[in-house]
């Protein structure tokens, strides 16, 4: 499901439809260890599918020039477009000698969107000083001009392209802007004023552009580690991609309330993009990983997630799951051939006492309440990899949903609705230390459907369809699963379990 190429760790990746087959290219770094030569470990990777699930590995679509002073580092993020039957490739040109500070966009072409040849006469963008960046501001010896999205112009046969850049401040999240400008050819490129001014942002990157349901929309990765805190109105969340809305798709794009797409306390997915398929519009993203796939391992790229879905609720942007993972389904230890069974535990609790938390009413509809404490309900099957729901309604009290990564005694996690402070979230257990959490309206006697989807480390939350949750941790992986009350009176029904087929990149 998740893909990287043999040896390496996805970075950024970007797509190009052809026909009914999608490109990704991307850019990579060489696992700890790997034998994996430096063409490969510096140059853009390639890779297609024809159902999004499943990927075909490719030889590396570009790489460096040394040669080229301003070119002989690793390309950084782009994007890839077809056009009158010749793949264009743009990319971020950065050259050693200065360590990639003074960045250039440049362009790179291909008959078949296999092997691609630089542009002779690149870069074809570097910022227009009448609005961006310069050697001499907004910050001295550095220029900020990469990750170039590019989109057709739907009134007529030229094209946007945004990029990442900077205008002049005196502060660092002053300064971080998407800048537009415009092309008749995809060579040719006339900047206009930004696109979007991140005023509270230190650092904007890979900025997405598209439009959806009669709107224009931006996407950018931001968070807390470029420098400045609380990006988003959620306080919960760190770092993220955010979106921003316009009538036009040169903008100016304006921010809403609540303008979170994806995001996490700890370790958010990167890189956001979108691409039609089948006629729906689809993210693919990075999921992280941490060295020696541990907790306490450093933070580093990943591979690249599974599809997902994008709506629209007014102008918010939304995450949606996509049952395109289901066709990895191995099997259903729990459903409707297969009833959920709390398994009998001498003491509930997991210590010295044998008195329950939760008093559990065991049904068609199964229910729980506890007025002083939280407790659990295991059900006696362990899994590794799956998908995990229920219908969840809390009648009364604070929260309540399911268990996953039940070990011995009571070492897990929960993911639970809690209607007291408005939050999905995922804690550890027993101490509850480790929390992903992100604000969410739950009303007291409303149905509403939980499901988990957890590949290996990569855990996804999706509340009625609506991913609210997606982060990695490597704790209890392949543990028991089960249902879940903490101070409340809570009914669910429709409990399933669907285990998958993942393996791990290597």
């Amino acid at each position: 499901m998740n893909y990287s190429p043999k040896g390496c760790q996805v970075w950024d990746g970007w797509y190009m439809n052809e026909g009914n087959r999608l490109h990704m290219y991307h850019i990579q770094r060489r696992r700890p260890g790997a034998d994996v030569p430096d063409h490969v470990h510096d140059g853009i990777g390639h890779a297609i599918t024809t159902d999004l699930i499943h990927w075909e590995e490719l030889p590396v679509a570009f790489s460096p020039d040394a040669s080229l002073p301003n070119d002989d580092n690793q390309p950084w993020t782009g994007c890839a477009i077809m056009h009158n039957g010749i793949a264009h490739l743009f990319y971020t040109m950065r050259g050693k000698a200065d360590n990639g500070r003074v960045q250039h966009i440049g362009l790179a072409t291909s008959p078949d969107g296999w092997t691609f040849t630089r542009y002779p006469q690149n870069p074809i963008i570097d910022p227009d000083p009448r609005w961006y960046s310069d050697i001499n501001r907004p910050t001295p010896g550095l220029i900020d001009c990469r990750d170039l999205m590019v989109v057709p112009d739907p009134k007529g046969k030229g094209f946007y392209g945004f990029f990442a850049t900077r205008v002049p401040g005196d502060e660092l999240p002053l300064t971080s802007a998407v800048a537009v400008a415009y092309s008749p050819d995809l060579i040719h490129w006339e900047q206009r004023p930004p696109a979007f001014v991140g005023s509270r942002y230190s650092c904007l990157e890979v900025p997405n552009v598209f439009q959806l349901n009669g709107k224009w929309y931006l996407t950018c990765l931001t968070g807390n580690y470029y420098g400045n805190r609380d990006c988003f109105d959620d306080p919960n969340v760190a770092n993220g991609t955010m979106f921003a809305v316009s009538d036009r798709p040169e903008g100016p794009y304006h921010e809403t309330g609540d303008n979170l797409l994806l995001g996490a306390t700890h370790d958010s997915p990167i890189t956001v993009r979108t691409f039609t398929f089948d006629g729906e519009t689809y993210i693919l993203y990075t999921d992280r990983e941490r060295s020696g796939f541990t907790n306490g391992g450093e933070l580093t790229f990943g591979t690249i997630s599974t599809p997902k879905l994008l709506r629209t609720r007014g102008d918010q942007l939304i995450v949606v799951y996509s049952p395109r993972i289901e066709c990895e389904i191995s099997g259903e230890p729990i459903g409707k051939n297969a009833p959920p069974v709390m398994r009998p535990t001498e003491k509930p609790w997991g210590q010295l006492w044998p008195m329950p938390g939760v008093r559990w009413n065991w049904e068609q509809t199964i229910s729980g309440s506890s007025r002083s404490g939280w407790g659990i309900a295991p059900l006696g099957v362990q899994a590794e990899s799956f998908i995990f729901e229920a219908d969840v309604e809390i009648r009364s009290g604070k929260a309540a949903g399911l268990a996953i990564r039940l070990g011995s005694g009571q070492d897990g996690a929960v993911v639970a609705l809690d209607a007291e402070c408005s939050e999905v979230y995922f804690a550890t257990t027993p101490h509850f230390d480790f929390m992903e959490r992100r604000r969410t309206p739950i009303q007291r006697g409303t149905r509403l459907h939980l499901r988990i989807v957890n590949r290996l480390e990569h855990v996804e939350v999706y509340l009625d369809d609506e991913m609210r949750l997606s982060f990695p941790t490597y704790q209890n992986i392949g543990g028991e699963v089960g249902l879940f009350i903490d101070r409340a009176q809570a009914y669910f029904a429709n409990v399933r379990l669907r285990t998958l087929n993942v393996n791990r990149g290597t």
